[in-house]
């Protein structure tokens, strides 16, 4: 959200409005920052605790306040709004849905939430899912950031017109390399937060082990951001030797980009996606991409940039990334990099954006 708001302020002046519930004696606290051009100005409430009707009733209401604060505050710093673009439609879309309703500005929607998902867990409630349909259907388009996700929002039962809008890619920072370090052996790189349920780390090392156990030309390296001890046992378990495998800490954006540069392939096997940053990532680093067909990008993959497996088949990602590894020297990073990798660049997301505001404002 905060490099979608990024790309556009090349074009525009954008105002970023967010509140947080908060412990704190003050109703309300404002604060307000200049990041790189973006006005970031943040609401935090005082939280209301209880979950009766009264409470819910009290809970909107604060929230709303702290909306209209904020936004008295944006109209003070940078004068008049032309067009709101919301972030996630439940429930900060209610206040974009009162700002066209009573000041007339239009909005469009620009969504990421996994909540759409066939295969999420996630349950609106009655009052929540009546919301988002008529918060949906006043947007003037709806941008969410891949086709599978669009076409879930759609299943839920949104009526509107759909553009996806990819997310964004720092391209000064995710390039090619001039040049990469000579290794005997083939570099698979995997980036996530870890979380098992989503990212299937486990089905990665079940066929890592018997990828293993076929030949021994590869390594692959695990970048996460939650605890690694865990999957550092279930290696160990498995018997994958630490000549094969290896783990890294969180690192800086920059270190990333030098991370993915110093890999050959990029491994991902999820089991649901909205959006892939990494996999857009390494596209950009121009790294091939083998990924299950869990939505996010699986839309994009082509023969030029990598493979796609069925979720979860363990037996089929095994196959794959073998005829993978055997084929990694037909992929061209510059070709990758150039076709894939740019259309997520901050000039790509923003100039489509500008189309799309001047369409919905008719100028």
């Amino acid at each position: 959200m905060q490099k979608h708001a990024q790309a556009v302020s090349q074009h525009c002046n954008v105002a970023v409005l967010h509140i947080i519930a908060n412990t704190q004696d003050q109703k309300f606290e404002v604060e307000t920052t200049d990041n790189n051009g973006v006005l970031e100005v943040i609401v935090y409430y005082k939280k209301i605790k209880g979950s009766s009707p009264i409470h819910k009733y009290q809970k909107l209401k604060r929230r709303h306040e702290a909306h209209v604060l904020g936004y008295h505050k944006v109209l003070n710093t940078i004068g008049k709004i032309d067009l709101t673009h919301l972030n996630v439609t439940y429930p900060a879309g209610l206040f974009a849905l009162y700002l066209k309703q009573r000041h007339k500005i239009p909005y469009i929607i620009t969504e990421h939430s996994t909540a759409y998902l066939p295969s999420s867990t996630h349950q609106f409630s009655k009052i929540e899912t009546k919301w988002i349909k008529k918060i949906g259907l006043n947007a003037s388009i709806i941008c969410p950031v891949s086709e599978g996700l669009a076409d879930s929002i759609e299943q839920f039962g949104v009526n509107n017109t759909y553009e996806v809008v990819p997310n964004v890619v720092n391209t000064t920072i995710f390039k090619p390399t001039a040049s990469k370090q000579a290794s005997n052996k083939i570099r698979i790189l995997h980036i996530s937060n870890l979380k098992d349920e989503q990212k299937n780390i486990t089905g990665i090392l079940n066929v890592i082990k018997k990828l293993s156990d076929l030949r021994k030309d590869f390594t692959l390296t695990i970048l996460g951001e939650g605890n690694t001890e865990h999957y550092k046992q279930k290696a160990k378990s498995l018997k994958i030797t630490e000549n094969v495998i290896r783990f890294e800490s969180e690192k800086t954006t920059t270190e990333v980009a030098k991370l993915i540069n110093s890999n050959d392939l990029f491994l991902l096997f999820s089991n649901y996606e909205t959006f892939s940053v990494v996999i857009a990532e390494a596209w950009a680093c121009g790294l091939p991409v083998i990924t299950s067909k869990c939505g996010g990008l699986t839309e994009t993959i082509t023969k030029e940039n990598g493979i796609q497996v069925k979720v979860g088949d363990e037996a089929e990602l095994l196959n794959q990334l073998n005829t993978m590894l055997n084929q990694i020297t037909t992929y061209n990073p510059e070709v990758i990099s150039t076709q894939f990798g740019n259309k997520f660049s901050y000039e790509t997301v923003g100039n489509t954006f500008l189309t799309i505001y001047k369409r919905t404002l008719q100028i």
